[in-house]
């Protein structure tokens, strides 16, 4: 009943917030972007000329940047604002090259995959091609949770290291706020950014715990949001104007510009924040792998479904074994809600009646499950081999690319 009363609210908030990432942010990003490939250019080439050793990696880097969070607190505490200032400089500056390192090294293991897979050795067990080679004695294979946690677990750690090295450092500027007429301002700043990075914190450190066992389907042709910019961009930004706000607000001769770049932030931490926890339903057909849901191609699917989303239903066609089948899918974690007795092919309203975003199916089956109404609408989707998932061309039904 309290989020239907705020929700006008909070819908003018997110139009004048979308105003803002038009017209602020987007051009803002144009001049980011430049400056930053440029730099990425040059240690890219570095790194590629020389022999990196394999302990420099993009973790040890966000380790190691996180880590300065104890001499910083001290140095703000000894009122030594210009170390602190070039120190947050620095760590801004090592949460950049973390993102090259990482990148260096994921093309370094795509080579290094690439030979095995020439050489048949061994590869993930959730990778199609997997199979279980018979060497006569007990094997451990690693679950798919353990795979995708594993492979996750650098963005995670990157973002949730970059809110634990800033948050600290804006509790302290708190209490070095002077007696001015602009202190409410500096105070209400400080505290949406403490706020907003905590809840954004809190948010990734449930979606990486409870994660699916596969890595969500990109999605190819259709941009969930509207909005004039997209997430990874809002996060650059965001990231830049707090860290460089950070670095000027500490030095008492720039904390009018540096109280100017973080509330600069603020609506990017808001948008943010409201992505991450964004619902969005998806809908799956529980006999489009076969109906076996004892399959681990049934189960697959439907975890990408699910990491597409934040809600997956599934729906059961007909009255034969639907008890057997909706039961089965209730015990699958990837499933939230099951629709015994589903239409055959679903449409527009029934899609509206039960609050679905958009359905997912395999290539080549979207006209099995569904009316061309939903084509029409673009609130259909294809799982292709490829790991896309795209929708469906009005005219030809072919992908979209």
């Amino acid at each position: 009943m309290a989020h239907s009363a705020l929700q006008p609210l909070f819908d003018i908030i997110d139009a004048i917030v979308e105003i803002y990432l038009q017209f602020v942010t987007k051009p803002f990003l144009e001049f980011h972007d430049i400056f930053y490939a440029s730099l990425n250019k040059f240690f890219r080439s570095q790194l590629d000329a020389k022999k990196v050793p394999v302990w420099f990696t993009a973790n040890f880097i966000t380790y190691l940047r996180t880590a300065l969070i104890i001499p910083t607190l001290c140095m703000l505490s000894w009122r030594w604002w210009v170390p602190v200032s070039l120190t947050i400089i620095f760590v801004d500056f090592g949460d950049f090259l973390d993102g090259v390192v990482a990148r260096y090294w994921v093309d370094k293991r795509k080579e290094e995959k690439a030979k095995k897979d020439a050489a048949k050795d061994k590869i993930d067990s959730d990778d199609d091609s997997f199979e279980v080679v018979s060497i006569g004695r007990p094997q451990k294979i690693a679950s798919w949770s353990s795979n995708c946690r594993s492979k996750s677990y650098g963005g995670f750690v990157d973002a949730v290291c970059d809110k634990a090295y800033v948050v600290p450092c804006w509790i302290f500027f708190i209490s070095t706020i002077p007696g001015t007429r602009l202190r409410m301002l500096q105070y209400a700043t400080l505290w949406c950014l403490i706020l907003a990075e905590a809840a954004s914190g809190t948010v990734r450190f449930r979606a990486y715990f409870t994660a699916q066992g596969v890595q969500a389907p990109r999605v190819v042709g259709l941009d969930f949001s509207t909005s004039a910019v997209k997430a990874d961009g809002i996060g650059k930004a965001k990231q830049t104007l707090e860290m460089v706000g950070s670095a000027l607000y500490v030095l008492p001769w720039f904390r009018y510009p540096g109280l100017l770049l973080l509330s600069l932030a603020v609506p990017l931490a808001y948008e943010s924040v409201r992505r991450k926890i964004k619902k969005r339903v998806i809908y799956v057909d529980g006999a489009d792998q076969g109906g076996n849901v004892a399959c681990h191609k049934m189960l697959k699917f439907w975890m990408q479904a699910r990491g597409m989303g934040s809600k997956l239903i599934v729906g059961v066609v007909g009255k034969e074994r639907t008890t057997d089948m909706v039961l089965n899918a209730c015990a699958c974690s990837a499933v939230d809600e099951v629709i015994a007795e589903a239409p055959e092919k679903v449409d527009l309203d029934f899609l509206t009646v039960h609050g679905i975003d958009y359905v997912l199916c395999s290539a080549g089956k979207a006209k099995d499950i569904a009316h061309d109404e939903l084509v029409a609408e673009r609130r259909i989707l294809q799982l292709h081999e490829d790991g896309a998932a795209r929708p469906i061309d009005v005219k030809s039904g072919a992908k979209t690319e």
